[in-house]
């Protein structure tokens, strides 16, 4: 998986200061103590006003699919209709690598889909046609714009340990260029757990998928309690 950047709003904190100070915000407040003020208190309407544009490459059809689920972006994918997908290559989950014998039996129906999709082309079959024995996994290219406070509920959702493992890496990468551009604004901020200083996911928290949640050890620095936590404390 690569992500590239393609566009962003230069100048952004001076752009939502200058929106604030519109709406009613004091001209006497510098332009941090605006962006400070907009991200602790989740006045994130004015964060529409910065938006990117990613290149992501090489995810799975799957992964395309879940990212639609965030609506408020604009999405465009590798079409399948028109380009020439013989050997595609495909997304190897993590699991199946732990598991030799899974990992086999999962390559070899790849490759009989591989094989069917050339067959079908030898065949002078149409590549629309020829597609629908293309597994999910097969990789494909994706243009993603999306504002910043879409982003941020993107990030929330999708850098939680409950997100399959290549969302989160996808979730990884964003993050890891947004906060490089604007730290002023992504800084602070990551998964719901974070940006809410408490984690609504109670049944996975405790459970097997949730080991490698950094923030679920009680005592720890990163400790962030859960709704239930909350709910079941005495005072």
């Amino acid at each position: 998986m690569k992500v590239i950047l393609l566009r962003y709003t230069p100048d952004g904190v001076k752009l939502i200061a200058e929106s604030c100070r519109v709406s009613g915000v004091p001209s006497s407040f510098k332009d941090d103590e605006i962006i400070n003020m907009v991200v602790n208190n989740d006045y994130s309407s004015v964060l529409e006003h910065i938006s990117f544009t990613f290149d992501i490459r090489d995810i799975s059809i799957a992964l395309s699919r879940e990212l639609l689920e965030h609506r408020v972006a604009s999405h465009t994918a590798r079409s399948t209709r028109y380009q020439d997908e013989t050997d595609f290559n495909y997304y190897i989950p993590p699991e199946f690598k732990k598991n030799k014998k899974a990992l086999k039996l999962y390559q070899n129906v790849i490759e009989s889909q591989r094989k069917a999709y050339r067959e079908l082309g030898n065949m002078k079959i149409s590549k629309e046609s020829s597609r629908y024995v293309m597994p999910m996994s097969a990789h494909t290219n994706y243009i993603l714009s999306i504002n910043t406070r879409s982003l941020i509920n993107f990030l929330g959702l999708r850098l939680c340990i409950r997100a399959s493992p290549e969302m989160r890496e996808l979730a990884d990468k964003l993050y890891g260029t947004v906060v490089e551009l604007y730290p002023e604004i992504f800084s602070n901020l990551g998964c719901r757990g974070i940006n809410m200083s408490v984690c609504p996911e109670n049944d996975i928290r405790d459970s097997e998928q949730g080991k490698g949640c950094p923030y679920r050890v009680v005592g720890s620095k990163l400790y962030i309690p859960t709704k239930d936590k909350i709910r079941n404390t005495k005072y």
